[in-house]
Protein backbone atom coordinates (compact mmCIF):
# COMPACT_ATOMS: atom_id res chain seq x y z
CA UNK A 1 0.00 0.00 0.00
CA UNK A 2 1.29 3.24 -1.06
CA UNK A 3 0.36 6.52 1.13
CA UNK A 4 -1.75 8.94 0.48
CA UNK A 5 1.54 11.47 1.17
CA UNK A 6 4.01 9.61 -0.51
CA UNK A 7 1.27 9.37 -3.28
CA UNK A 8 1.14 13.15 -3.80
CA UNK A 9 4.74 13.28 -3.85
CA UNK A 10 4.77 11.01 -7.11
CA UNK A 11 2.01 13.16 -8.45
CA UNK A 12 4.02 16.22 -7.78
CA UNK A 13 7.23 14.97 -9.01
CA UNK A 14 5.57 13.99 -12.16
CA UNK A 15 3.91 17.38 -12.84
CA UNK A 16 7.30 18.64 -12.12
CA UNK A 17 8.56 16.81 -15.22
CA UNK A 18 5.81 17.16 -17.23
CA UNK A 19 5.54 20.74 -16.92
CA UNK A 20 7.00 23.20 -19.80
CA UNK A 21 10.41 24.53 -19.32
CA UNK A 22 10.65 28.40 -18.85
CA UNK A 23 13.11 29.61 -21.35
CA UNK A 24 15.04 32.37 -20.13
CA UNK A 25 14.02 35.97 -21.55
CA UNK A 26 16.53 37.19 -23.94
CA UNK A 27 18.74 39.80 -23.51
CA UNK A 28 17.71 43.45 -25.33
CA UNK A 29 20.80 45.14 -26.92
CA UNK A 30 20.23 48.90 -28.30
CA UNK A 31 22.46 50.05 -31.24
CA UNK A 32 22.02 53.64 -32.35
CA UNK A 33 22.48 54.12 -36.20
CA UNK A 34 21.56 54.63 -39.35
CA UNK A 35 18.98 53.23 -41.59
CA UNK A 36 21.82 51.49 -43.76
CA UNK A 37 23.49 50.35 -41.41
CA UNK A 38 20.37 48.19 -40.11
CA UNK A 39 19.53 47.47 -43.93
CA UNK A 40 23.41 46.00 -44.00
CA UNK A 41 23.40 44.01 -41.13
CA UNK A 42 20.11 42.65 -41.24
CA UNK A 43 18.27 42.54 -45.31
CA UNK A 44 19.53 42.21 -48.59
CA UNK A 45 20.81 39.27 -50.75
CA UNK A 46 23.11 38.28 -47.98
CA UNK A 47 20.55 38.07 -45.42
CA UNK A 48 20.01 38.66 -41.74
CA UNK A 49 23.81 38.97 -41.27
CA UNK A 50 22.91 39.38 -36.86
CA UNK A 51 20.41 36.07 -36.94
CA UNK A 52 22.89 33.25 -35.86
CA UNK A 53 24.87 35.35 -33.12
CA UNK A 54 21.40 36.58 -31.82
CA UNK A 55 20.25 32.88 -31.87
CA UNK A 56 23.59 31.81 -30.01
CA UNK A 57 23.47 34.85 -27.70
CA UNK A 58 19.64 34.32 -26.88
CA UNK A 59 19.47 38.35 -27.43
CA UNK A 60 17.33 40.33 -28.81
CA UNK A 61 18.48 44.23 -30.82
CA UNK A 62 16.49 47.00 -30.92
CA UNK A 63 17.73 49.37 -33.90
CA UNK A 64 16.97 53.44 -33.01
CA UNK A 65 17.94 55.02 -36.59
CA UNK A 66 18.68 58.54 -37.43
CA UNK A 67 19.50 60.74 -39.94
CA UNK A 68 23.49 61.22 -40.43
CA UNK A 69 23.97 64.25 -38.44
CA UNK A 70 20.92 62.94 -35.48
CA UNK A 71 22.90 59.37 -35.48
CA UNK A 72 26.18 61.21 -34.34
CA UNK A 73 24.33 63.59 -32.10
CA UNK A 74 22.20 61.12 -30.34
CA UNK A 75 25.39 58.81 -30.28
CA UNK A 76 27.40 61.62 -28.40
CA UNK A 77 24.50 62.41 -26.46
CA UNK A 78 23.62 59.10 -25.21
CA UNK A 79 27.32 58.11 -24.21
CA UNK A 80 27.92 61.45 -22.10
CA UNK A 81 25.06 60.23 -19.84
CA UNK A 82 26.19 59.10 -16.34
CA UNK A 83 24.50 55.69 -17.96
CA UNK A 84 23.54 55.29 -21.23
CA UNK A 85 21.13 52.72 -22.79
CA UNK A 86 23.11 52.42 -25.81
CA UNK A 87 25.11 49.07 -26.30
CA UNK A 88 26.21 49.81 -30.00
CA UNK A 89 26.71 53.00 -31.68
CA UNK A 90 27.61 54.05 -35.34
CA UNK A 91 29.87 56.73 -35.50
CA UNK A 92 30.93 58.94 -38.67
CA UNK A 93 34.78 60.00 -39.20
CA UNK A 94 34.00 63.99 -39.31
CA UNK A 95 32.30 63.76 -36.34
CA UNK A 96 34.55 62.49 -34.27
CA UNK A 97 37.73 63.63 -32.54
CA UNK A 98 40.15 63.49 -29.69
CA UNK A 99 37.60 65.17 -27.35
CA UNK A 100 35.29 62.20 -27.59
CA UNK A 101 37.55 59.66 -27.00
CA UNK A 102 36.98 59.45 -23.10
CA UNK A 103 33.14 58.42 -23.66
CA UNK A 104 33.96 55.51 -25.75
CA UNK A 105 35.98 52.00 -24.87
CA UNK A 106 39.06 51.29 -26.20
CA UNK A 107 38.97 48.70 -28.53
CA UNK A 108 42.52 47.79 -28.21
CA UNK A 109 41.82 45.79 -24.78
CA UNK A 110 38.70 43.97 -26.28
CA UNK A 111 41.24 43.27 -29.21
CA UNK A 112 43.75 41.70 -27.18
CA UNK A 113 41.35 39.43 -25.34
CA UNK A 114 38.97 38.54 -28.20
CA UNK A 115 41.22 39.22 -31.32
CA UNK A 116 39.08 39.98 -34.97
CA UNK A 117 40.23 37.14 -37.44
CA UNK A 118 42.37 38.95 -39.92
CA UNK A 119 42.93 41.92 -38.48
CA UNK A 120 45.44 43.19 -40.52
CA UNK A 121 43.60 42.74 -43.80
CA UNK A 122 41.66 45.99 -42.30
CA UNK A 123 43.27 49.35 -44.05
CA UNK A 124 45.16 51.54 -41.83
CA UNK A 125 42.99 54.82 -43.45
CA UNK A 126 40.24 53.33 -42.26
CA UNK A 127 41.51 52.36 -38.94
CA UNK A 128 43.17 55.66 -38.59
CA UNK A 129 39.93 57.68 -39.23
CA UNK A 130 38.74 56.81 -35.27
CA UNK A 131 42.10 56.04 -34.29
CA UNK A 132 43.95 58.88 -31.88
CA UNK A 133 47.09 58.30 -30.36
CA UNK A 134 46.79 54.43 -28.93
CA UNK A 135 42.70 54.66 -28.97
CA UNK A 136 40.78 52.96 -31.40
CA UNK A 137 37.55 54.38 -30.53
CA UNK A 138 35.69 52.70 -33.20
CA UNK A 139 36.02 50.04 -35.81
CA UNK A 140 35.04 49.85 -39.27
CA UNK A 141 31.91 48.92 -41.09
CA UNK A 142 31.23 51.26 -43.72
CA UNK A 143 32.88 53.22 -46.20
CA UNK A 144 30.74 55.33 -48.52
CA UNK A 145 32.94 56.32 -51.62
CA UNK A 146 32.20 58.31 -54.34
CA UNK A 147 31.96 57.36 -57.94
CA UNK A 148 31.12 58.94 -61.52
CA UNK A 149 27.54 58.11 -62.23
CA UNK A 150 26.30 58.16 -66.19
CA UNK A 151 23.06 58.24 -67.71
CA UNK A 152 24.24 55.68 -70.66
CA UNK A 153 20.79 56.66 -72.81
CA UNK A 154 22.23 60.78 -72.71
CA UNK A 155 25.38 59.61 -73.57
CA UNK A 156 24.55 57.55 -76.79
CA UNK A 157 21.90 59.92 -77.83
CA UNK A 158 24.13 62.95 -77.39
CA UNK A 159 26.79 61.30 -79.58
CA UNK A 160 29.61 60.23 -76.47
CA UNK A 161 30.76 57.11 -77.25
CA UNK A 162 32.29 56.32 -73.69
CA UNK A 163 32.41 57.79 -70.11
CA UNK A 164 35.09 60.60 -69.78
CA UNK A 165 37.70 59.55 -68.37
CA UNK A 166 39.98 63.03 -67.74
CA UNK A 167 38.49 66.49 -66.36
CA UNK A 168 38.78 67.99 -69.83
CA UNK A 169 36.44 65.52 -71.22
CA UNK A 170 34.04 65.67 -68.02
CA UNK A 171 33.94 68.81 -68.31
CA UNK A 172 32.94 68.71 -72.35
CA UNK A 173 30.51 65.96 -72.03
CA UNK A 174 28.50 68.14 -69.11
CA UNK A 175 28.23 71.07 -71.50
CA UNK A 176 27.33 68.11 -74.42
CA UNK A 177 25.16 66.60 -71.86
CA UNK A 178 22.88 69.59 -70.65
CA UNK A 179 20.02 69.38 -73.44
CA UNK A 180 16.03 69.62 -73.82
CA UNK A 181 14.70 66.15 -73.73
CA UNK A 182 10.97 65.54 -74.35
CA UNK A 183 10.16 69.24 -73.55
CA UNK A 184 12.03 69.44 -70.15
CA UNK A 185 15.54 70.45 -69.29
CA UNK A 186 18.84 67.72 -68.60
CA UNK A 187 21.47 68.96 -67.04
CA UNK A 188 24.98 68.14 -67.69
CA UNK A 189 26.24 67.95 -63.99
CA UNK A 190 23.71 67.57 -60.78
CA UNK A 191 25.68 67.98 -57.40
CA UNK A 192 24.03 67.76 -53.14
CA UNK A 193 25.49 71.22 -51.73
CA UNK A 194 23.76 69.95 -47.94
CA UNK A 195 27.48 69.07 -47.52
CA UNK A 196 30.74 69.76 -48.70
CA UNK A 197 31.76 66.06 -50.11
CA UNK A 198 30.71 66.46 -53.24
CA UNK A 199 31.95 69.77 -54.30
CA UNK A 200 35.17 69.10 -52.61
CA UNK A 201 35.00 65.77 -54.95
CA UNK A 202 35.69 69.19 -58.10
CA UNK A 203 38.19 70.59 -55.63
CA UNK A 204 40.43 67.74 -55.65
CA UNK A 205 40.01 67.42 -59.29
CA UNK A 206 41.93 70.79 -59.63
CA UNK A 207 44.49 70.07 -57.28
CA UNK A 208 42.95 71.71 -54.76
CA UNK A 209 41.26 70.62 -50.46
CA UNK A 210 39.41 72.14 -48.06
CA UNK A 211 41.39 71.09 -44.56
CA UNK A 212 44.52 68.34 -45.03
CA UNK A 213 44.85 65.65 -42.35
CA UNK A 214 47.06 67.59 -40.36
CA UNK A 215 44.62 70.48 -39.81
CA UNK A 216 45.62 72.98 -42.30
CA UNK A 217 43.29 74.82 -44.35
CA UNK A 218 44.44 74.93 -47.85
CA UNK A 219 41.03 75.96 -49.40
CA UNK A 220 42.36 79.56 -50.25
CA UNK A 221 44.99 78.29 -52.71
CA UNK A 222 44.81 78.56 -56.28
CA UNK A 223 43.72 74.59 -56.67
CA UNK A 224 40.35 75.05 -54.95
CA UNK A 225 40.07 78.79 -56.42
CA UNK A 226 40.27 77.93 -59.82
CA UNK A 227 37.95 74.93 -58.90
CA UNK A 228 35.03 77.57 -57.58
CA UNK A 229 35.82 79.63 -60.66
CA UNK A 230 34.77 76.39 -63.03
CA UNK A 231 31.86 75.28 -61.09
CA UNK A 232 30.42 78.80 -61.42
CA UNK A 233 30.97 78.77 -64.87
CA UNK A 234 29.10 75.91 -65.05
CA UNK A 235 26.33 77.46 -63.32
CA UNK A 236 26.28 80.20 -64.82
CA UNK A 237 25.42 78.94 -68.63
CA UNK A 238 22.77 76.58 -67.23
CA UNK A 239 24.70 73.08 -67.03
CA UNK A 240 24.05 72.68 -63.08
CA UNK A 241 20.57 73.10 -62.15
CA UNK A 242 19.37 76.66 -61.15
CA UNK A 243 18.68 75.47 -57.30
CA UNK A 244 21.52 73.52 -56.69
CA UNK A 245 22.82 75.56 -54.08
CA UNK A 246 19.74 73.94 -52.00
CA UNK A 247 19.59 70.71 -53.87
CA UNK A 248 20.08 67.66 -50.99
CA UNK A 249 20.97 63.94 -51.75
CA UNK A 250 17.35 63.23 -52.10
CA UNK A 251 16.51 66.03 -54.80
CA UNK A 252 20.16 64.42 -56.84
CA UNK A 253 18.29 61.21 -56.62
CA UNK A 254 15.04 62.56 -57.65
CA UNK A 255 17.06 65.00 -60.90
CA UNK A 256 18.74 61.36 -61.55
CA UNK A 257 15.64 58.62 -61.87
CA UNK A 258 13.37 61.12 -63.88
CA UNK A 259 16.06 62.13 -66.46
CA UNK A 260 16.65 65.62 -65.47
CA UNK A 261 20.40 64.65 -64.53
CA UNK A 262 23.08 63.32 -67.31
CA UNK A 263 25.95 62.80 -64.65
CA UNK A 264 26.86 62.67 -61.10
CA UNK A 265 29.33 61.87 -58.07
CA UNK A 266 27.90 60.36 -55.28
CA UNK A 267 28.18 57.11 -53.18
CA UNK A 268 29.05 53.95 -55.64
CA UNK A 269 25.67 52.34 -54.35
CA UNK A 270 23.68 55.30 -55.06
CA UNK A 271 23.37 53.48 -58.71
CA UNK A 272 21.00 50.71 -57.24
CA UNK A 273 18.74 54.04 -56.67
CA UNK A 274 19.38 55.11 -59.92
CA UNK A 275 18.80 51.87 -61.40
CA UNK A 276 15.33 51.07 -59.24
CA UNK A 277 12.95 49.45 -61.94
CA UNK A 278 9.85 51.24 -59.59
CA UNK A 279 11.52 54.63 -59.35
CA UNK A 280 13.16 55.52 -62.09
CA UNK A 281 12.59 56.65 -66.12
CA UNK A 282 15.96 54.69 -67.00
CA UNK A 283 15.93 50.99 -65.58
CA UNK A 284 19.11 49.78 -66.06
CA UNK A 285 20.90 52.46 -67.88
CA UNK A 286 23.14 54.18 -65.46
CA UNK A 287 26.83 53.28 -65.03
CA UNK A 288 29.34 54.25 -62.46
CA UNK A 289 32.69 53.97 -62.47
CA UNK A 290 36.05 55.84 -60.85
CA UNK A 291 36.05 59.18 -61.11
CA UNK A 292 38.38 60.64 -63.56
CA UNK A 293 41.69 62.12 -63.59
CA UNK A 294 42.20 65.57 -62.28
CA UNK A 295 43.91 68.64 -63.72
CA UNK A 296 47.56 66.55 -62.87
CA UNK A 297 46.59 63.29 -64.97
CA UNK A 298 46.64 61.12 -61.62
CA UNK A 299 42.80 59.84 -60.44
CA UNK A 300 40.78 62.37 -58.61
CA UNK A 301 41.00 61.22 -54.74
CA UNK A 302 37.54 60.85 -54.53
CA UNK A 303 35.54 61.59 -51.01
CA UNK A 304 35.07 58.50 -48.65
CA UNK A 305 33.47 58.40 -45.20
CA UNK A 306 34.22 55.43 -42.84
CA UNK A 307 31.68 54.75 -40.28
CA UNK A 308 32.59 52.91 -37.60
CA UNK A 309 31.39 51.07 -34.20
CA UNK A 310 31.97 52.29 -31.00
CA UNK A 311 31.03 50.74 -27.83
CA UNK A 312 29.91 53.64 -24.98
CA UNK A 313 31.50 53.56 -21.75
CA UNK A 314 28.33 54.17 -19.91
CA UNK A 315 27.05 50.76 -21.92
CA UNK A 316 25.67 48.10 -19.65
CA UNK A 317 26.33 44.58 -21.76
CA UNK A 318 29.91 45.89 -23.02
CA UNK A 319 30.38 41.76 -23.39
CA UNK A 320 27.80 41.47 -25.69
CA UNK A 321 28.39 45.06 -27.33
CA UNK A 322 32.46 43.67 -28.20
CA UNK A 323 31.03 40.21 -29.04
CA UNK A 324 28.71 41.48 -31.92
CA UNK A 325 31.19 44.21 -32.87
CA UNK A 326 33.75 41.18 -33.46
CA UNK A 327 30.50 39.33 -35.25
CA UNK A 328 29.88 42.06 -37.78
CA UNK A 329 33.37 42.47 -38.72
CA UNK A 330 34.14 39.25 -39.46
CA UNK A 331 35.49 38.50 -43.54
CA UNK A 332 32.28 36.14 -43.78
CA UNK A 333 30.21 39.10 -42.63
CA UNK A 334 31.77 41.55 -44.39
CA UNK A 335 31.15 39.97 -47.32
CA UNK A 336 27.22 39.46 -46.46
CA UNK A 337 27.13 42.88 -45.93
CA UNK A 338 28.51 43.59 -48.70
CA UNK A 339 26.31 41.53 -50.64
CA UNK A 340 23.31 43.57 -49.39
CA UNK A 341 25.21 47.07 -50.50
CA UNK A 342 27.33 47.79 -47.40
CA UNK A 343 30.67 49.44 -48.75
CA UNK A 344 32.70 46.85 -47.72
CA UNK A 345 35.88 47.38 -44.85
CA UNK A 346 37.87 44.44 -46.24
CA UNK A 347 39.18 45.01 -49.62
CA UNK A 348 39.06 40.66 -50.22
CA UNK A 349 35.11 41.13 -50.04
CA UNK A 350 35.62 42.89 -53.43
CA UNK A 351 36.75 39.75 -54.98
CA UNK A 352 34.48 37.30 -53.39
CA UNK A 353 32.17 35.40 -56.31
CA UNK A 354 29.03 36.11 -54.45
CA UNK A 355 29.65 40.17 -54.03
CA UNK A 356 30.87 40.07 -57.60
CA UNK A 357 27.57 38.72 -58.67
CA UNK A 358 24.96 41.13 -57.03
CA UNK A 359 27.34 43.86 -57.03
CA UNK A 360 28.17 44.83 -60.41
CA UNK A 361 30.57 47.66 -59.56
CA UNK A 362 32.55 46.08 -57.20
CA UNK A 363 35.75 46.35 -59.19
CA UNK A 364 35.30 49.62 -60.21
CA UNK A 365 35.06 50.81 -56.29
CA UNK A 366 37.97 49.20 -55.26
CA UNK A 367 40.06 50.98 -57.49
CA UNK A 368 38.51 53.95 -56.49
CA UNK A 369 39.38 53.24 -52.88
CA UNK A 370 43.34 53.39 -53.76
CA UNK A 371 43.34 56.59 -54.02
CA UNK A 372 40.13 58.01 -51.82
CA UNK A 373 40.13 60.70 -48.81
CA UNK A 374 38.18 61.69 -45.88
CA UNK A 375 36.28 64.41 -46.59
CA UNK A 376 37.89 66.36 -43.53
CA UNK A 377 39.54 65.04 -40.84
CA UNK A 378 37.50 64.21 -37.53
CA UNK A 379 37.22 67.58 -35.23
CA UNK A 380 35.17 68.95 -32.86
CA UNK A 381 33.67 71.81 -34.81
CA UNK A 382 33.73 70.00 -38.51
CA UNK A 383 30.17 70.04 -39.09
CA UNK A 384 30.09 73.93 -38.64
CA UNK A 385 33.05 73.81 -40.92
CA UNK A 386 31.41 72.29 -43.29
CA UNK A 387 28.61 74.37 -43.16
CA UNK A 388 30.97 77.50 -43.63
CA UNK A 389 32.41 75.54 -46.33
CA UNK A 390 28.71 75.58 -48.40
CA UNK A 391 27.69 79.49 -47.28
CA UNK A 392 30.19 80.57 -49.40
CA UNK A 393 30.12 78.39 -51.93
CA UNK A 394 26.47 79.18 -52.54
CA UNK A 395 28.21 83.33 -52.47
CA UNK A 396 30.17 81.73 -55.07
CA UNK A 397 27.44 80.42 -57.13
CA UNK A 398 24.92 83.17 -56.84
CA UNK A 399 27.92 85.98 -57.66
CA UNK A 400 27.50 87.61 -54.49
CA UNK A 401 31.51 87.21 -53.42
CA UNK A 402 34.06 86.68 -55.94
CA UNK A 403 35.89 82.66 -55.82
CA UNK A 404 39.11 84.30 -54.00
CA UNK A 405 37.83 85.98 -51.63
CA UNK A 406 34.74 83.79 -50.49
CA UNK A 407 37.78 81.05 -50.15
CA UNK A 408 39.71 83.97 -48.21
CA UNK A 409 36.96 84.21 -45.76
CA UNK A 410 36.13 80.65 -45.69
CA UNK A 411 39.51 80.02 -44.50
CA UNK A 412 39.82 82.73 -41.62
CA UNK A 413 36.39 81.70 -40.14
CA UNK A 414 37.39 78.24 -40.15
CA UNK A 415 41.30 78.35 -38.94
CA UNK A 416 40.38 79.48 -35.26
CA UNK A 417 38.23 75.91 -35.04
CA UNK A 418 40.67 73.64 -35.84
CA UNK A 419 42.50 71.89 -32.77
CA UNK A 420 46.02 73.13 -32.05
Amino acid sequence: MVSRRALLRMSGAAAGLAAPRIARAAEKLVIIGHAVHRTAATSGPGGDVTEGWRRANNVEIEWLTFGVEATNERALKEANLAQGNADLVFLLDRYTGPQFTALFEDLVPWMARDPIPDFAEFPHGMLAAHRFGAIQAAMPFRHATHGLHVNRTFLAERGIATPPRTLDDTMAAIEKLSFTRDGGRVYGLVINMDDPSTPIDWVRAYGGDFITPDYKVVVDQPGAVRAMAAIRDLFRRNLMPRNVVNMKTEDVITFMQQGRGAMTNQPFNRTFNYNDAKASKFPGQFDVLPLPTGIDGKPIPAKTSVWAMAIPRNARRKELSWSLLRHLSLPESTVLEAMNGNGPVRPSAYADPRVMKVVPYAAAEAEALKSARLVVPGFANAAKAMDMFIEEMGAVLLGTKEPQAAMADLAGRVRPLLPA
